[in-house]
Parts: structure tokens; C-alpha cells; sequence
């Protein structure tokens, strides 16, 4: 009942007050529950940037392991075709030479 009775006497302008102060104190905690948004919100970006550059330099590394793969792939590629015609080159000689000593040719 107090505060009824206090509520009847108060002027306008001092209820008017009293909302003005209560504005100005809901707006300055919303500037700081703000303040406090984008202050994560950086955080949360270097954390991702930080993340990113590890992440592309693991890459990277993937990346330099996979040509050094590719290249050995190559090489024993090579290898395999030069082992394939010299193979068949001995192949086509000794078929030669089994048909000179038999007087095939």
C-alpha cells in the first residue's frame, strides 16, 4: 500500500524522471552486453584466423608430401618402362639367337 500511496503524490515529472533514469541505465547495460559482443566476436576471429593458418600451413605440407610422392610415382613409372622394353628387347634376342642356332634363319 506504501507504494501506491508514494506512486499518488509523485508528480509527472518525477515519474518522468524516474524513466528517463531507467532508460539511461538499460541503455548503458545494453552498450556493454554490446561492447562485450564484439569483444568476443574478436576474440572468435583470431581464434578462426589463428585456426585457418595452421590449418593452410598443414595443407601446404600435405600438399609438398604429395608432389614428393607424385615425383617418386614418376620415377618408378619411368622406371617400370625402361625395365618393360629392355625385358622385351632380351626377350626378342634370345627368340634371335635360339633361332640361329636351331637354323631357323
Amino acid at each position: 500500500m506504501q507504494a501506491k500511496k508514494n506512486e499518488a503524490h509523485m508528480s509527472s515529472e518525477e515519474r518522468l524522471a524516474i524513466l528517463e533514469v531507467t532508460i539511461l541505465n538499460i541503455n548503458g547495460a545494453l552498450l556493454d552486453i554490446k561492447q562485450e559482443l564484439r569483444h568476443q566476436a574478436d576474440k572468435m576471429d583470431s581464434r578462426f584466423d589463428a585456426f585457418e593458418h595452421n590449418m593452410d600451413r598443414r595443407f601446404e605440407t600435405i600438399d609438398r608430401r604429395l608432389e614428393s610422392l607424385d615425383r617418386k610415382f614418376e620415377f618408378i613409372h619411368n622406371r617400370l618402362w625402361t625395365m618393360f622394353i629392355w625385358l622385351i628387347s632380351m626377350i626378342i634376342g634370345l627368340a634371335g639367337l635360339i633361332a640361329h642356332t636351331q637354323h631357323w634363319i
